[in-house]
C-alpha cells in the first residue's frame, strides 16, 4: 500500500472539521459578522450612489441602516445565538451603537490632537471598540436570559 492509497486516521483533524471548529468560536463569528455588515454597508452605498446615482446623503443613510440591521441580526442569530426577546436587545444595541459613535469621534479627535495620524487613530479606536463591542454584545446586548422570564 502506498501513501496515496491510505486514508487519514479517524483521529486526524480534517480541513472541514477544523473550519467548523473555528466557525463555532464566538469571536470569529463576531468578526465575520462585522466584515459582512461592512460589506453590506459599502455595497449598498456603491449601488445606490455609485450605480443608481441617488443623492449621497440618502444613499449613505440607507447603507448605514442596512449595515446596522445586518450586524444586529448576524450577531443576534449567529455569533451569539441569542433567544432572548428582540425588543430589549434592539434598545441595548442602539445604546451601544450610539456610544460607539460618540466614543469614536472623541477618541479619534483626542489621538489626533496628541499627534497621531488620523488613519492610525481610527484604526486604533476601531480595534479597541471592537473588543468593547464583543464584550458588550456577549455580556449585555445578546446575553440570553436563562431564567425563562
Amino acid at each position: 500500500m502506498t501513501a496515496l492509497d491510505s486514508t487519514p486516521a479517524a483521529s486526524e483533524p480534517s480541513a472541514t472539521g477544523g473550519l467548523a471548529r473555528v466557525l463555532r468560536n464566538h469571536v470569529v463569528r463576531f468578526l465575520f459578522a462585522g466584515g459582512i455588515s461592512t460589506t453590506v454597508d459599502m455595497g449598498t452605498l456603491y449601488l445606490l450612489h455609485g450605480v443608481s446615482h441617488f443623492q449621497l446623503a440618502l444613499s449613505t443613510f440607507v447603507a448605514v441602516l442596512a449595515g446596522f440591521v445586518t450586524n444586529f441580526l448576524l450577531n443576534r442569530l449567529w455569533a451569539f445565538e441569542s433567544t432572548s426577546p428582540i425588543g430589549g436587545q434592539t434598545v441595548r444595541y442602539l445604546i451601544m451603537a450610539s456610544g460607539n459613535w460618540v466614543g469614536t469621534v472623541v477618541l479619534v479627535g483626542g489621538l489626533v490632537k496628541l499627534g497621531t495620524n488620523y488613519l492610525i487613530a481610527r484604526a486604533v479606536v476601531l480595534a479597541v471598540l471592537s473588543v468593547v463591542n464583543f464584550l458588550g454584545y456577549k455580556h449585555w446586548v445578546f446575553k440570553t436570559d436563562r431564567s425563562g422570564v
